[in-house]
């Protein structure tokens, strides 16, 4: 007994010793909680008529976006709307991007309607300023009598089941956003264990075939045929069809939790808004670019046609790449197209094959310069036989501008000749498409000099006369050098260098 209770006190002294040897064990410090990181917000403002250009610039944006690592896209939606495909092709842009891959908020300070509305609810998140607007997703056409009228069902439908998938995905109310487009159908509410349902009326069979206890009695007409849906900013907000209200921009910036200094600003630069600009006269600026150059082998001036064509062209590739429309595919196309011709008619003739092959290369790039990029290559894509007739008719047009412009600068090459003098002084008269081919049977087999350089086109003196002419074989002929007339076409001479007499 003695031994245990010797034991005890022992081992007690030594836990005592340790204890002041060590010291007391220390407190554990609370774990301090971890600090939310840091939104990355970006803003991208989407403003006027929604067309190809918007859509194009939207995409890009989104694409970079996601490369700074952007967690919330602020898009700044003030349109009256615009073309249906490019609304189209904008939605299923929004559609595609994941939830918070950024998480994209769309902005409505003032109206955001049509076109603009079904973008809108694309996103996740729906700021709404007190004078804002929303809805009324109409499917129409203007004449060009500004008369207006509705698109048949075929188009109506397609846009109903993509404001669905937009309902599914973002968690909008499914039918008050298919109302926004479904003028025919009415809206029905119905209250089911104290809570409102509302019910767009082709869904309604189903719907009360789910819901068996309840009476089609009891359904209230919300919005009938031949009305669109639309909200004031405070309905919407109501109506759960915008997820809040916000005084202004900063408003919306200090939700989301970062101030305007630290947001990314994905405004159009200066050069896109050129582009934008320049759409409606790209068909002109591809015209001119060919224009030019059949000028600098018509009538030279040490350069400066071919800087014109340069600028008209970079000017259309410009426009087209901020469209979405060029790439390198067409742009390899047309010059390569270019170059098959040059050759044929200034280097070495192969009986017009490399023209032809020219030709075909110069029109594919053009077609294919006014078609969206994306989708080019794929027929199965929404909108794609709309693109490609568009294209052709664009590409046409820049056609038919180069056709009549060679025909006119053909019949006044003469006039502009002596009147900007690149006629000699010594020069009687000018010469017209037509009296060049009624005096050919005197003009063939004569000889003249030639007064500009043939490269292969220039000019010539025959009999004191001064003609447009072409070298018969593509030949380069130096001023100077005697020439023989070998036929006429096109109002102006064929020639061929002319050898001395008495040589073969």
């Amino acid at each position: 007994m003695r031994l245990a209770i010797l034991v005890m006190l022992l081992f007690a002294g030594l836990l005592r010793a340790v204890e002041v040897e060590s010291g007391p064990a220390a407190p554990v410090a609370p774990v301090a909680p971890v600090a939310a990181a840091k939104p990355v917000v970006a803003y991208l403002p989407i403003e006027g008529e929604i067309n190809e250009a918007k859509a194009a610039y939207f995409k890009r944006m989104l694409e970079q976006a996601k490369k700074q690592h952007v967690t919330h896209l602020l898009v700044h939606l003030t349109t009256p709307g615009g073309q249906v495909l490019a609304g189209m092709s904008m939605m299923n842009a929004a559609l595609d991007t994941p939830k918070d891959a950024p998480r994209l908020i769309a902005f409505v300070d003032d109206h955001s309607l049509s076109a603009g509305s079904m973008i809108a609810y694309g996103h996740d998140e729906i700021l709404v300023t007190p004078k804002a607007l929303l809805g009324d997703i109409g499917v129409i056409t203007r004449g060009s009598d500004g008369k207006i009228e509705y698109l048949p069902e075929k188009i109506e439908t397609v846009i109903r089941a993509l404001l669905r998938n937009a309902a599914q995905n973002r968690h909008w109310n499914q039918a008050k956003l298919v109302k926004m487009t479904a003028r025919t159908q009415d809206l029905y509410r119905f209250t089911v264990d104290g809570k409102e349902e509302f019910v767009i009326q082709d869904d309604l069979s189903v719907w009360l075939a789910a819901h068996p206890g309840v009476s089609t009695d009891s359904k209230v007409l919300v919005l009938g045929n031949d009305r669109l849906l639309s909200y004031t900013a405070r309905e919407a907000v109501e109506a759960g069809m915008a997820t809040a209200l916000v005084n202004d921009l900063d408003a919306a910036y200090a939700r989301l939790g970062v101030a305007k200094a630290d947001v990314i600003d994905l405004s159009p630069s200066s050069t896109e808004q050129l582009a934008w600009s320049l759409a409606a006269f790209a068909p002109m600026l591809a015209a001119l670019a060919l224009l030019f150059i059949f000028l600098e082998f018509k009538i030279p001036a040490g350069g400066l046609w071919l800087l014109l064509a340069a600028g008209a062209g970079v000017g259309f590739f410009v426009c087209q790449f901020y469209l979405d429309l060029a790439n390198y595919l067409e742009v390899t196309l047309i010059i390569v197209g270019l170059a098959l011709i040059v050759v044929e008619f200034l280097v070495v003739p192969f009986a017009g094959m490399f023209a032809a092959a020219g030709m075909l290369l110069l029109t594919t790039g053009l077609v294919l310069a006014f078609m969206p990029t994306a989708t080019q290559f794929t027929p199965s894509a929404v909108g794609w036989g709309d693109s490609l007739t568009n294209a052709m008719i664009q590409a046409g047009y820049s056609l038919v501008i180069v056709s009549i412009g060679t025909v006119a600068l053909i019949a006044a090459l003469p006039r502009i000749a002596l009147h900007t003098g690149l006629a000699d002084a010594a020069a009687i008269d000018g010469t017209s498409a037509g009296s060049v081919e009624a005096a050919a049977i005197d003009l063939i087999g004569q000889r003249g000099v030639a007064r500009t350089l043939l490269r292969p086109g220039g000019q010539v003196d025959v009999a004191g006369q001064l003609f447009n002419a072409l070298t018969e074989q593509g030949d380069f002929i130096q001023p100077g050098a005697a020439v023989e007339v070998v036929a006429a076409r096109f109002g102006e001479l064929v020639v061929k260098p002319a050898h001395p007499p008495g040589q073969a």
